[in-house]
């Protein structure tokens, strides 16, 4: 079974989708129109009602199967997640279809009365045990990795969009009549608590795993999210208005839309699944959501739309501080994602210095590499004389091999800390290759560069501690001065090359002509 859904192309109409789309359609039109008497329209409300969530229960337990036997690898512990998530998605339709059942045998025995619109204690509770199973599933659901800057801007979202779902909720629900007392307080805080108050607090779990990337396909995450809205909206009309012939049969038809659409959802999650779709177990997240946005925006065209109407009453106070919430909280998450923005370059900038440090230095030494030493070579001569000590030290292997490589790199590191120490600031001195150094002097007289010379070779000459060894250090230096237009670095560094290996043939025969 699984494979056959699995060959069919997601982009394939389905014909469950097409028939919950009619289905929705026709109760709209015909609820709309007030064509079926109270008594067959609230049977048939709840019949309907029942056919839908079947629809759902039935796709998530598809869906919930599936995840469930992902394959060993990165994913599958998403996949099993989601699994479990979508597993009480199952049980919380079958919750609903058990308490509409009941409500069905209520409406059809006596139609007329108010509990077969608005609902018995039974279906009420139905619907709170679902809706607890709704969320304990998505908050059961694994953020994944997520920084604090990340995490901070996510519950401002949600903080967000939940801030404009209680401002048009509360704009839309009515207190109960009576003296306003102790009894009348807490019958209005029980009617919004209970069923208003709970599917916030669904849509709050809704928001949270779309915001934060949950095992939702986009688009059954956006039918998902707009249902659940709607749902909350609908939950905060006062039962009364259920009741009352002109806006029944609408509110029952926005009921149906709403179940209608979190089927469809449904349905396309399995299909997607169920299909292969790279995006059902885990689509790629944007940097950003528009959602807090387009619920700020929504806000103040209430608050907008309502002090057009009705000026300044208790409702147009009450969008207008939904207003300002909102907004506060959408420029608190921009000066989040500002200061987060200005870290992030802040990082930036001190990885390019890291990054620009091993480029142009040695890692041994921290000296000038050659790269940085021809670039300053280069802007050198074009602006003036130049001088080049080219340092060569001898019998660097020898070292090596008696006293080991880490002894070597001890013995560069000490050279090339003298090297420094007989230099100006500005001065470059820089380790070329293995055993060859350089050093750079801009504007030298010609008794400086003797000087600088006999300080560089009093410098590498004697013996360097290393450990408990006297390890011994010796140098031959080459000289050469270039000028703007007549050397370029290489030739620079040739002419210095060629006196530094004059110096060490030199000495070398003064060595062999001391021997006996």
């Amino acid at each position: 079974m699984a494979r056959r859904w699995e060959a069919r192309s997601p982009r394939r109409a389905d014909p469950l989708v097409a028939a919950l789309v009619v289905l929705i359609a026709l109760v709209l039109a015909v609820f709309g129109a007030q064509l079926l008497p109270v008594t067959v329209l609230v049977p048939a409300f709840w019949l309907l009602m029942i056919v839908v969530q079947v629809s759902f229960a039935r796709s998530c337990r598809r869906v919930a199967r599936f995840l469930g036997r992902a394959a060993p690898g990165r994913e599958a512990v998403r996949a099993r997640a989601g699994a479990v998530m979508w597993r009480f998605f199952a049980v919380a339709g079958a919750v609903f279809v058990l308490g509409n059942l009941v409500q069905l045998a209520v409406a059809v025995r006596d139609p007329l009365s108010a509990d077969a619109a608005v609902g018995t204690d039974a279906q009420v509770a139905s619907i709170a045990l679902g809706a607890v199973l709704i969320v304990a599933g998505m908050l059961r659901y694994p953020r994944g990795d997520m920084g604090a800057a990340e995490r901070f801007r996510l519950r401002i979202d949600v903080a967000t969009v939940m801030a404009a779902a209680v401002t048009f909720g509360l704009w839309v629900a009515e207190v109960p009549p009576g003296p306003h007392d102790a009894s009348w307080a807490a019958e209005t805080v029980v009617g919004l608590l209970v069923q208003p108050g709970l599917f916030l607090v669904v849509l709050f779990a809704v928001v949270r795993v779309i915001l934060g990337g949950g095992p939702f396909t986009r688009v059954a995450g956006l039918i998902s999210g707009v249902a659940a809205a709607l749902q909350a909206a609908l939950q905060a009309v006062p039962a009364s208005e259920y009741v009352r012939p002109p806006g029944m049969a609408w509110l029952l038809a926005g009921n149906v839309l709403v179940s209608g659409l979190i089927a469809i959802g449904a349905r396309v999650q399995e299909r997607d699944v169920l299909a292969g779709s790279p995006r059902a177990a885990r689509r790629p997240k944007r940097p950003y959501s528009m959602l807090p946005y387009g619920a700020m925006i929504a806000v103040w065209a209430l608050a907008v739309g309502v002090l057009a109407a009705d000026g300044r009453t208790g409702r147009g106070w009450v969008v207008g501080v939904g207003a300002m919430v909102t907004t506060a909280l959408v420029v608190g998450r921009q000066v989040a994602a500002f200061r987060h923005i200005a870290e992030l370059l802040r990082e930036r900038e001190e990885l390019t210095a890291q990054l620009t440090e091993l480029a142009f230095h040695d890692a041994l030494t921290k000296l000038a590499n050659r790269g940085l030493s021809m670039q300053r070579l280069e802007e050198a001569l074009g602006a003036g004389p130049a001088t080049v000590f080219l340092v060569d030290l001898d019998e660097f292997k020898p070292v090596n091999d008696a006293y080991g490589h880490a002894a070597g790199d001890r013995l560069l590191i000490e050279v090339g800390r003298r090297l420094r120490g007989c230099v100006r600031d500005g001065d470059t001195v820089a380790r070329l290759d293995g055993d060859e150094f350089a050093v750079l002097v801009e504007g030298l007289s010609a008794d400086r560069r003797a000087d600088l010379a006999d300080g560089l070779d009093r410098a590498l000459s004697g013996s360097v501690r290393i450990g408990t060894a006297e390890v011994p250090v010796r140098a031959s230096i080459g000289v050469a001065t270039g000028r703007p237009g007549t050397h370029d670095p290489d030739s620079l560094l040739h002419e210095a090359d060629m006196a530094m290996y004059a110096r060490k043939v030199r000495r070398r025969h003064l060595q062999d002509s001391d021997l006996p």
